[in-house]
């Protein structure tokens, strides 16, 4: 299973990191490992498009979307801000760790996004692809600075940080987050591609 999941991998990424052509993108007929498709979970970095992509895909697929940080910030009855600046990140992130598991445990399917730190939580990789099929957006320093550049204070870990360092704590950060990024099932390259190009990309991977 290990062996297989691998080579797939190789040859999907492959393909996904090349340049799509001008009239469409070719379908990818490639067999995955389909253990537990009912759970669809999407990570990478803050701003590479998780929940955009999860919400249409979602919708596509016919399930229902979660958006862990609105999950938890309903759950908590305070927003993700508030919640790190009145309880600490590590408090945060042990309730984030707790109501992943929570929804990962539910019978029904759904598109899950998560949030950018998630998976960097001890042990969260290791359920994610347990119970989920796992896909890593991965966007590139300038996109994400380009879409966070008007967003810091809507986002915790970038509210202190000046806006001249921005690009280059990004691109640090993203380095530092991507081993466990690289852990996903499947990584797409977002950077030119709309999100029905990114949608389309994922169905014709999952197919069966």
């Amino acid at each position: 299973m290990q062996k297989d999941k691998k080579e797939v991998s190789k040859v999907v990424s492959k393909q996904l990191f090349s340049k799509p052509k001008s009239k469409g993108i070719r379908p990818l007929l490639i067999s995955s490992d389909f253990r537990h498709l009912n759970k669809i979970v999407l990570l990478g970095y803050m701003a590479s498009g998780k929940t955009s992509v999860g919400r249409e895909l979602a919708d596509d697929l016919n399930r229902s979307f979660i958006d862990l940080d609105a999950y938890i910030a309903k759950k908590e009855n305070l927003s993700i801000s508030e919640l790190f600046s009145k309880k600490g990140e590590t408090f945060f992130r042990e309730k984030e760790f707790k109501y992943l598991k929570e929804i990962l445990n539910r019978e029904d399917s759904c598109v899950l996004a998560l949030g950018g730190g998630t998976p960097l939580i001890k042990g969260v990789m290791k359920l994610i692809n347990a119970k989920s099929f796992s896909i890593y957006l991965k966007a590139s320093t300038n996109t994400l600075y380009n879409r966070l550049r008007p967003e810091t204070v809507e986002r915790p870990l970038l509210t202190n940080i000046p806006e001249g360092f921005l690009q280059e704590y990004i691109q640090e950060h993203v380095a530092r987050r991507e081993k466990y990024y690289k852990k996903a099932d499947l990584s797409i390259a977002v950077d030119d591609l709309s999100i029905s190009e990114i949608i389309l990309l994922i169905k014709n991977t999952i197919r069966d």
